[in-house]
Formats: structure tokens, sequence, C-alpha cells
């Protein structure tokens, strides 16, 4: 009689984690509005003047992304709103998005690790380092 129950326990047990394991998406992570919470921009000071690099902190820092679901983010800039389609590769951490449109080339958003997104560039200016935070 124990082992009836003892059994019976564990499937619906097995079948409970099954429901769970199958339910959870490992995309649900992003899904949220994304903004950047730390701006380094290591320019060349010969080339940039200390105003220079105020505004383009400051308009890195208006720039935001939402992820709507497992496929779709709005990027929002300062004047428009774009649709974009997002791949995430878990190996190596790394977002891709391309735009709607059609030709639309690959770019790389950031890399993906302990719930944040950083993105990195190299600008004409020098490097510049975008630490992206859910809210």
């Amino acid at each position: 009689m124990k082992n009836s129950l003892i059994i019976r326990f564990i499937i619906v047990l097995t079948l409970f984690s099954g429901i769970y394991a199958c339910s959870s998406n490992p995309y649900d992570k992003f899904i949220g509005t994304w903004r950047a919470a730390d701006v380094d921009a290591a320019f060349d000071e010969q080339l940039a003047t200390p105003e220079m690099l105020k505004q383009v902190i400051q308009v890195e820092k208006q720039l935001f992304f939402k992820f709507l679901n497992d496929s779709i983010m709005h990027i929002h800039t300062m004047d428009q709103t774009l649709k974009a389609y997002w791949f995430f590769d878990e190996e190596s951490g790394r977002i891709d998005y391309r735009f709607a449109e059609a030709a639309s080339l690959l770019s790389e958003l950031g890399v993906y690790k302990d719930g944040t997104i950083t993105a990195e560039s190299q600008t004409a200016l020098g490097k510049l380092t975008i630490t992206y935070q859910k809210e």
C-alpha cells in the first residue's frame, strides 16, 4: 500500500515537473523594457570635446528597447520607434537583431550576462560601452 502511494506521488511529481519545464521559456527573461544604466565613452580627448562627450552620453541614455516576445522588439530612439527581429545565442550570450524591412542586415545588440546587456562599439572618436538593465 505504501509503495503504491509512493509510486503515485512520483508519477504526479514527474508530470508537474514536465509541464513546468515545457511552459518555461528561456527568452522570458528578456521580455520588457531595457534602458541604459551606464554609458562609458572612452573617446580620444583630441577628437572629442567634453561637451560632445556629454551629448553622446545623453543621446545614448534616451535610447531604449522593448522585447515584446521571443522574436520581436521595438527600438525607441528620440523621435521614432523601429520594429526589429531579435535572436539570442545561448552559448555566447550574444543578442543580434535586424530591422523589419526587407534586406535588413543583422547587427549585434550586445551580450547578455548576469541580468545585463552590454553593447560595445568602436567609433571614429573611440570606444563606446553601454550597459542596459531591465526596468
